[in-house]
Formats: structure tokens, sequence, C-alpha cells
């Protein structure tokens, strides 16, 4: 795909955004689909489009409260599925709320980025970046921060924020993660809960909404996301960078399950095929986004993505085992103002 084949099919991808479902179109009800992260909204359109079937947007706000919703409803299954973090996708599996199914394309995931008998897959991927609007840093003659540790520069102070990682994927996945990137073990989260606590304490927020629109309109000075929210944004116009942080940086991996009882088992299959396939991997991979299908995401689309010198690997299947823990930690530690030592003990979560 040239330069200009691209510009048009992300012009086209990101005019579909904005497609509201006709009053025609069948609902197909997923959680949780967010509109603004990885442009769900165009995802949405073209299935629409091609189907006559509009998967539901923005009913639930982040993958942990959709593990939460499905739990409760197990009885009485509400959704046909769930698009989440890969840790909380290995916990639902756990906690019972989903099924198998193999969709086309399948075989082709790489091992470890998909479950063996089909209760999740991955659809795409993002690195975790540091994201900054420059006018609203600029009118404070600050420069973009490059490392995390800026970001507990006092001159930060009140600037920044991140998801809250008790109900987003993508921040659970960073309160895990920026314990291996400042010097943590699986062994000891002391240094990355410290971080965290810091954070928090230079007046860093943690939001329970999806943040890039806040961050594109100059709400936020300074946002930890998902690369590909910063750089659509951008593209749209928003005066806002990326930043990878030589220190290193970590991935979310991202994808789908099927629930367990899904009351329309045969047109959520044909969903799932179509997530898979090059309609929707070229979408995701014109929204800057990194789809599972790597041929579908073009150099000059990756070419605009901030480089990562340092993608420190992460372990899932130890993610979604202590995730639960770790979030219940930092409730007391950085919400609480507990003491880190102590709780991490508690929670079995430092040596």
């Amino acid at each position: 795909m040239d330069r200009r084949t691209f510009l048009g099919a992300g012009a086209a991808a990101l005019s579909m955004s904005m497609v509201r479902p006709s009053r025609s179109a069948e609902t197909l009800i997923f959680y949780e689909l967010p509109t603004k992260y990885m442009n769900w909204g165009a995802l949405a359109a073209a299935y629409e489009k091609t189907a006559g079937v509009s998967p539901t947007l923005d009913l639930k706000a982040g993958s942990s409260t959709a593990l939460a919703a499905m739990k409760i409803e197990a009885a009485r299954p509400q959704t046909n599925g769930a698009f989440w973090s890969l840790d909380i996708a290995i916990e639902a599996k756990r906690s019972g709320v989903t099924m198998p199914y193999k969709p086309r394309g399948f075989d082709a995931i790489p091992v470890g980025r998909k479950d063996p008998d089909g209760h999740w897959w991955a659809i795409s991927s993002a690195n975790i970046v540091i994201g900054a609007n420059t006018d609203v840093l600029g009118k404070r003659g600050l420069g973009v921060p490059q490392t995390w540790d800026d970001l507990l520069k006092p001159e930060y102070k009140g600037l920044c924020s991140i998801m809250e990682p008790t109900y987003s994927g993508t921040a659970s996945t960073f309160l895990y993660g920026i314990n291996f990137i400042v010097g943590g073990t699986k062994a000891d989260f002391t240094p990355g809960m410290r971080w965290l606590k810091a954070f928090a304490a230079n007046g860093g927020q943690f939001r329970a909404e999806t943040m890039a629109p806040r961050l594109a309109s100059g709400d936020v000075g300074v946002l930890i996301d998902a690369e590909g929210n910063t750089i659509l944004s951008k593209v749209q116009g928003a005066p806002v960078v990326a930043v990878a942080p030589a220190q290193g940086v970590v991935a979310v991996e991202l994808g789908m399950s099927m629930a367990k009882g899904a009351p329309d088992v045969e047109r959520t299959q044909r969903f799932f095929d179509w997530l898979l396939g090059t309609e929707a991997q070229e979408i995701i991979g014109a929204s800057f986004f990194r789809p599972v299908v790597t041929e579908a995401m073009p150099k000059t689309v990756a070419d605009q993505l901030p480089r990562a010198e340092r993608l420190v690997s992460l372990d899932l299947d130890h993610e979604a085992l202590v995730v639960t823990d770790l979030k219940r930690a930092f409730t007391e530690i950085v919400t609480r103002d507990g003491d880190i030592d102590a709780v991490l003990e508690r929670f079995k979560l430092r040596s």
C-alpha cells in the first residue's frame, strides 16, 4: 500500500468513525467496544456496512468492568462477548464466563497471543507511551517529557493522567508493567508501586474514562495511554505528540472472547471471523494500532509510531494470576495512602 492509498484508506476509516448505526441495522451486543479507543467507531461502521449488523459501542467502561458485569450476569448472559486486554481475558476464562471459538485466521495468530482452546485471542496490540499536548505544555514553558521519571518532576505537577487501572485493561497492564521498567521483579512489586505512589503524590490523576479525547482537547496536558490513541488524535489535527521513553515501554495485548451462553452465537462468530479478516485488520492498522495480522500494518503507518528502544516483554499468564491482587494493593497504597511494604507483603506481591 503506497502513501496515497494509505491516506485514502485512513481518511475513509476516520470518516466511518463518525457514522451512526442506521435505524434498520440489527444490533449485536458486546462489552466493551469503546468508540474512541482503537477507533472502534470506524470498525463498527464498517461492519454495519458489510453485514447490516451494528455491534454495540460503549456499553461498559473498561476490561475489568466488563468482566465484573459478565460474572454478575453469568446465570443470564446479556452480552455475546467482550473486547479486553488479554490478562483480563485469561482471568475471564478462569472465572468460567467465556466459551471457546476459533475464528477464521485463528491458526495464524502467534502462540502466546491466543488461548489454545479458543477462549481468547489477540486482534491487535499497542505500546503504552507518554502522550503530550504541546499547546498545554508550551503555555507553561515546558518541554515534552521524555522519561517516566520526568512525570514525577515538580514542573509537571497536576498535568499528568492515566486511566484508572481497576477498570481499564490498558491501565492495568501499565500497573503491572511499570514495575519491570523501573527494576522490579515478579517476586517484588515494590519499585513499581513506589513509582505509582510518587506519580499520584505529584498530582497524577487516575481517571475512569477513555482519556485520549481529553488529551486532544487540552483538558489533560500529559497522558499515559496506548500510542495509537495519541497518534490518531494527531492525524485528526490535535496538537499532540507521543514519546516512547528509552527506559522501556510495555505493550497491551488486545483481543476478543465469546461469552459463555452468548445469546446470538452464529452472528457473533461471523463478527469474530470478520475482525481477523483483511478489512478489519487494515482499519485497525490505519488507526495506528498494531494489527495481529502484521501485513495489514502499512509501513507508512508504522513509521509514524514512536520507536521503542526497549520493549519490556510481559508474562501474560503471570499478569493474569496477580492482576486482581495488584489492583487491590494499588487501591490501598495509592488511593488510600497505605504503607507500601505492609500492603504488598499482605498480598504476597513482594518477597
